[in-house]
């Protein structure tokens, strides 16, 4: 590419950035060459108030902090070849009071430019997300430095997964002041070999298009069209090792960094952490974990015996029994009792209580809190196990239940999320995996929010995808219980408990520990169902027992969420290798 946006000029003009450039700004020009000089220190970025989009961004917001403030935050960096890498991949929570933003940030690059002066030129990717939230809105950051110091940052914010609370489809954009100084935190060389195994073991990653051969044009271009295309950030397949993906999708330009990317799962992060952490504690204590009573592990302090016999498989199949609306069985609809969106803030007294009671457990920030607003939650006039209704606090509970297992087998001090990402998640190549959790008095930490909160990027899911079309079985060794997992993801064309939902061609959806399964006829005719992990806005995984993985992240605003053809990349996989 040759440079004609970004010159050296731009980082340290005073005078206010007019837009957002072309994302391809932030790789290197085509007279590029190596570095002068390695990167190693921290950053110590000044909060500002970038430029935005939408002016309805502007002020706090409900959540606490600035939307349009970039956060105060020091980032340790290290560069390895022409690699800027930072020493911490996961979250950086709540670093600027004053921001509505946690961050991570990813492997990015370093470089040198005859139009910068002699100054060496970094670029690196970033995340902002909320701490009670998991939309995961994706910048880029610029900047140049030398033995003397660096200059201004020069970033922009271009995509993002759907928000709840936020306005859609904004960016962020402007220059951030900041200073450079040694690395006292140590880190450095480990963070370096960690990058090198992960380089050694990167999958690679070739267009979607490359598959029109194997599959045919109709099945390809069926990726393209229809409801969602057009709030699609990426999509595609892993076959074989091989990941073969659309471009990652961003305003002014394709993402140039898409490895580098976290997406945040919202709700397939209650397969992809909830399911996965059953799994794993099964296989350390055996399939009959999944029916520990709530009431055994959980200090339970509804006004109601609701809970007494609901298990951790009740709330990881949505059907603990307990909530506040949709008191009528027929029809079927696992959502009457998901009444989320402010409108029914002023509806009727049912959906009004039933919105207050989802707010009120949403809204509170200890474990302490949360567990209060959903005891506080009537139960229905079923018992558990019987009817799906889709709740966050279900799957919230799961996870409090989950942590309070593991921590009666290895120790108070053991976390949930620590054994999974350990565990599992590291073991297969996972690294920096990090998600939203309870926020406790003290800076104590708070256990995983489990119905939402992780982030993953394409190569995560990749990872993940293999482990569970492999049985659970990795380099030999069984790492999750596999009469659960089968279960989950055998393809059986009778399972879980169904939703009163449909697919496209009008099938109706079950429910099966946290897995959506949609009923689909295979090219073969044999009728089976896709497990499937979905969340908000269009996050979609779909490990096959075929071997292969489907994904899918978007924007999709909740009116057309659920007519996007969940089952056009299952086709694909289906004409590939037969299911």
């Amino acid at each position: 590419m040759a440079r004609n946006e970004l010159k050296a000029l731009i980082f340290g003009d005073p005078t206010p950035l007019a837009a957002p450039t072309d994302n391809a700004a932030f790789l290197p020009a085509d007279d590029a060459g190596a570095a002068h000089l390695a990167f190693e220190g921290v950053l110590k970025i000044e909060g500002v108030e970038l430029i935005s989009s939408d002016p309805r961004l502007l002020g706090d917001f409900v959540l606490a902090g600035r939307p349009e403030r970039f956060p105060s935050v020091a980032l340790a960096f290290t560069s390895l070849d022409n690699e800027l890498v930072p020493l911490h991949r996961g979250l950086h929570r709540k670093p600027d009071p004053q921001s509505y933003w946690d961050i991570m940030v990813g492997t990015g690059q370093i470089w040198s430019e005859p139009g910068d002066g002699g100054k060496n030129r970094a670029v690196f990717p970033f995340q902002l997300s909320n701490e009670h939230e998991n939309d995961s809105h994706h910048g880029l950051a610029s900047f140049l430095y030398d033995e003397a110091g660096i200059s201004q940052l020069v970033v922009q914010k271009v995509t993002e997964t759907e928000p709840d609370h936020l306005p859609e489809g904004f960016d962020l954009w402007g220059r951030l002041v900041a200073s450079r100084k040694g690395s006292d935190q140590g880190g450095a060389a480990s963070a370096r070999e960690a990058r090198t195994r992960e380089r050694d073991a990167a999958l690679p990653i070739r267009s979607i298009e490359e598959l029109r051969g194997a599959v045919g044009d109709a099945l390809i271009d069926a990726v393209f069209e229809g409801t969602g295309s057009d709030t699609e950030i990426a999509s595609g397949l892993v076959f074989d090792g091989t990941i073969y993906s659309t471009d990652v999708r961003a305003r002014h330009g394709t993402f140039p960094y898409p490895r580098s990317m976290r997406f945040g799962l919202w709700s397939a992060t209650k397969a992809a952490f909830g399911t996965t952490a059953l799994l794993r504690l099964a296989q350390h204590l055996g399939p009959e974990i999944a029916e520990t009573r709530i009431g055994d592990v959980v200090d339970v302090t509804a006004s109601h015996d609701g809970w007494a016999g609901v298990t951790i498989r009740h709330c990881l199949m949505m059907a603990s029994g307990i909530g506040t609306a949709g008191l009528v069985t027929e029809p079927l609809d696992v959502y009457a009792d998901n009444l989320t969106e402010p409108d029914f803030a002023s509806a009727a007294p049912e959906e009004v209580a039933c919105y207050s009671a989802y707010q009120g457990w949403y809204a509170a920030g200890s474990r302490t809190e949360k567990l209060e607003q959903a005891f506080a939650c009537p139960s229905y006039p079923w018992g558990p196990g019987e009817v799906a209704r889709y709740r966050d606090q279900d799957l919230f509970m799961s996870g409090v239940a989950m942590d309070a297992v593991w921590k009666r087998h290895a120790g108070p001090d053991a976390d949930l999320f620590a054994m999974v990402a350990n565990e599992v998640y590291a073991r297969i190549g996972i690294g920096g995996a990090d998600m939203n959790r309870t926020k406790e008095p003290g800076g104590d930490i708070g256990v995983p929010l489990t119905a939402f909160g992780l982030y993953l990027g394409v190569e995560d899911v990749a990872r993940l995808g293999r482990l569970l079309t492999d049985g659970g079985i990795h380099d030999g060794e069984q790492l999750l219980e596999p009469s659960l997992l089968a279960s989950c993801i055998d393809g059986a064309a009778d399972k879980g408990l169904k939703t009163g939902t449909f697919t496209a061609e009008n099938r109706e959806i079950s429910y099966h520990l946290a897995y959506w399964q949609l009923p689909m006829t295979t090219r073969a005719g044999r009728d089976v169902t896709i497990p499937s992990m979905r969340g908000y806005g269009g996050q979609i995984i779909q490990p096959l027992w075929n071997g292969i993985t489907c994904f899918r992240f978007g924007h999709d605003v909740p009116a057309k969420q659920d007519r996007y053809d969940s089952l056009k990349l299952p086709r694909i996989a289906d004409a590939m290798r037969a299911l």
